[in-house]
């Protein structure tokens, strides 16, 4: 509990074991009386180094031996009593009434066997021999029993090795060597309520720091802009932890260097939840920590690591470290009482509960009794409860004002209440005549959808209709050179004919028989390009009848080299200077595939139509070096099915309207020469009708790709 006091009870601590280290060579202690907590035994000690059964034995002779003084911390032994293993040994008159039920309490930091007048009475820890170490164990609630003869003096020899493995520990300097107590039962008895009424106080501490802990831990759920509930939350719960490890150093028996980890590791978070303090103090004030806070943080964390590493200032820095927080946490709360801060005296007058609390309780000798528990408490306490007053002030006045708001709420809501009636019912009467205007303007809306609708589908009729009207012109143009056959070669027979009546009449055999070879191989060629008429006419109007959406197995080669022809002859038509290069690159090895035939005729003409457009529009401002091309490329896609590729070198599609070109109205052509629904049926029966797919490659002035795939299906 004795962690748990500021800086100056170390001070304290320090010239009161310093008043008591010399003592003679040859004192002889004599205990006549005990007083409540029992007879310290700091004085008398004499120490030898070196390990020797002889040195127990009451007889032997110690007048070589150095005085010591056991109950100081180790750094502050000689140095010779600071390492390997070697004796300590008193001598003692006891009165004859203390001889019954005597004990020796004992606190120690090292390895002790305990002897009297030769006899091993009781162990802390183990001692290697072999390697010169001990194996420290602390049980502060056990203590040693003596049994004391007759005899007029006793002598008190202690077995000490200290464990190497505490030497970078602050435990090195959590106790003394061996701070021992001569007991007797009143004292024990006294002894064991003082301890519970300690562990009773430590663990009342603890949970009140938890219990407010938790409490500001919900206060910052609830109001999370305030982070001082935070911050003192982390604050409450590291002191509970600090006061925690203390309990254990009460009510645990466990190896000292457990011991030490636990204290070591208790100082450190103590340390570390008053820097949080410090940061709540800053939010709850409302101060700017500037550049004192990472200051202090590093001048914390310098104490912490001497204390950890540097023996000889081991205590010191960690009373430094205490000091620096504890007082900054003080310096604060003066600074903010100087500034009037609301609140900032309940703060303060936690602290001074605490400096009371402490200085009652060294003023009463560190009495660990009930009355000295309770002002230690007071003391430990008061900081804490302190700041958790100071937030809990804060939360009760925004309360209230969120109280005194909520008023205002309510009176404006009963005034607005009144208002929002009347306006209810103005609404009510707007409402009906909006409903009216709605439904009439929604009844004229609808009849302008039905006819939007309606002429939405008449162009769509009226694309299908020119489109029709394109492949009825091209088919005129395409069949004009088989009739030209068929009437040169018609004229060439009339003329043949009357040759062959001459010859006839003539009598010229010979003759007549060759006019009559020539009539029939004329008869022949006008046979087969009437033929070939007949077959261009009646293939491209099937094709361009009205679609059944009955699927067929269709060449589809010859079906886009057909478009391809008839939509170049339907723009000659239109202009007989247009002139283009058709190119194709048809691969024969492609399946036939199950498609609607009208539909993919459609599908052709408006691509085809679109490049020879586009050649054409460059040919009006290119030079004569130009020549308008068109290519019709077929080719298998890897995932099976059928692919054409239409390119060509015309005027290209600009980026910025690449993505509209299937939009169903979009046009780049003139008024008149495009409805701006080619693309978009074609889109519709590529992808939706035939689950194929369309893309397009262009750039600007250079060329223009559709590429379109159909599945085999």
């Amino acid at each position: 509990m004795k962690r748990c006091l500021l800086p100056f009870v170390a001070a304290l601590l320090f010239v009161s074991s310093s008043i008591f280290a010399a003592v003679t060579a040859d004192t002889l202690i004599t205990i006549n009386s005990l007083p409540a907590n029992g007879y310290l035994l700091d004085k008398g000690w004499k120490f030898y180094p070196g390990d020797d059964p002889a040195f127990s034995r009451r007889d032997y002779d110690d007048k070589n031996w150095q005085p010591i003084d056991p109950s100081l911390r180790i750094p502050q032994l000689p140095m010779t009593a600071r390492q390997g293993i070697y004796w300590i040994r008193i001598k003692l008159h006891i009165d004859p009434s203390l001889r019954r039920n005597a004990a020796l309490g004992v606190v120690q930091s090292a390895a002790l066997e305990i002897y009297l007048n030769g006899a091993l009475v009781g162990r802390r820890g183990t001692i290697d021999a072999k390697h010169h170490t001990g194996r420290a164990y602390f049980d502060a609630n056990d203590p040693v029993e003596l049994p004391l003869t007759d005899a007029p003096e006793q002598v008190l020899a202690i077995r000490v090795a200290l464990q190497s493995s505490l030497h970078y520990l602050n435990g090195y300097t959590l106790n003394p060597l061996a701070g021992l107590k001569f007991l007797n039962t009143p004292q024990l008895v006294a002894g064991n309520d003082q301890i519970y009424h300690l562990k009773y106080a430590l663990i009342a501490g603890t949970s009140i720091l938890l219990f407010l802990g938790i409490l500001h831990i919900i206060l910052f759920r609830y109001k999370a802009q305030n982070r001082g509930n935070l911050y003192f939350a982390i604050y409450t719960v590291c002191f509970a932890f600090y006061l925690f490890s203390a309990f254990i150093t009460f009510e645990v028996a466990c190896s000292y260097d457990v011991l030490a980890y636990i204290a070591v590791l208790g100082v450190i978070v103590y340390v570390t939840g008053n820097l949080f303090g410090i940061k709540a103090l800053y939010t709850l004030y409302k101060l700017p920590p500037g550049r004192a806070y990472p200051v202090l943080i590093f001048i914390s964390a310098a104490c912490l690591v001497m204390m950890l590493f540097i023996d000889d200032v081991k205590l010191y820095t960690m009373w430094a470290a205490y000091v620096l927080v504890n007082g900054a946490q003080l310096w604060l709360t003066l600074k903010a009482v100087r500034h009037k801060t609301r609140g900032a005296l309940f703060i303060l007058f936690g602290f001074l509960v605490s400096v009371i609390g402490i200085i009652s309780f060294v003023y009463e000798g560190f009495n660990n009794e009930l009355p000295g528990v309770i002002t230690i408490c007071l003391g430990t306490l008061g900081p804490p409860l302190g700041i958790s007053l100071f937030l809990g002030r804060q939360f009760a006045l925004d309360s209230q004002l969120l109280r005194l708001k909520l008023q205002q709420v309510e009176e404006l809501s009963a005034q607005n209440l009144a208002q929002q009636i009347e306006k209810q019912q103005l609404l009510a009467s707007q409402n009906e005549t909006l409903e009216r205007q709605v439904e009439e303007r929604t009844a004229a809306l609808n009849h302008s959808l039905d006819n939007l609708k309606a002429t939405q589908t008449q162009l769509i009729q009226s694309e299908k209709m020119a489109s029709l009207g394109e492949l009825t012109a091209g088919i005129a143009h395409e069949i004009q050179n088989p009739l030209n056959f068929v009437n040169n070669f018609s004229e060439v027979s009339v003329e043949l004919l009357d040759e062959l009546k001459e010859e006839a009449k003539a009598g010229h055999n010979e003759d007549v028989i060759a006019i009559a070879r020539d009539l029939s191989q004329n008869l022949e060629k006008i046979s087969h390009h009437g033929k070939r008429a007949d077959a261009i006419v009646k293939g491209m109007l099937q094709h361009s009848q009205t679609s059944s959406g009955a699927k067929e197995l269709t060449n589809i080669n010859n079906l886009a080299d057909e478009c391809m022809r008839l939509a170049y002859q339907n723009l000659r038509a239109k202009d007989k200077s247009f002139t283009a290069g058709l190119v194709t690159h048809l691969d024969q090895t492609l399946p036939h595939v199950n498609v609607i035939p009208q539909d993919m005729v459609r599908v052709m003409l408006n691509l085809f139509n679109n490049a020879f457009y586009a050649v054409n529009q460059k040919a009006k401002t290119a030079g004569a070096d130009y020549k308008p091309t068109v290519e019709l490329t077929t080719f298998a896609p890897p995932s099976g099915g059928w692919g054409a590729k239409v390119k060509d070198n015309g005027i290209g599609i600009p980026d910025a309207i690449r993505e509209k070109i299937m939009q169903p109205f979009f046009t780049t052509k003139p008024t008149g020469e495009g409805t701006g629904l080619g693309l978009s049926l074609t889109y519709d029966m590529v992808v939706k009708g035939h689950a194929g797919s369309i893309n397009v490659e262009s750039k600007e002035g250079a060329f223009t790709i559709f590429t379109i795939t159909l599945p085999i299906t």
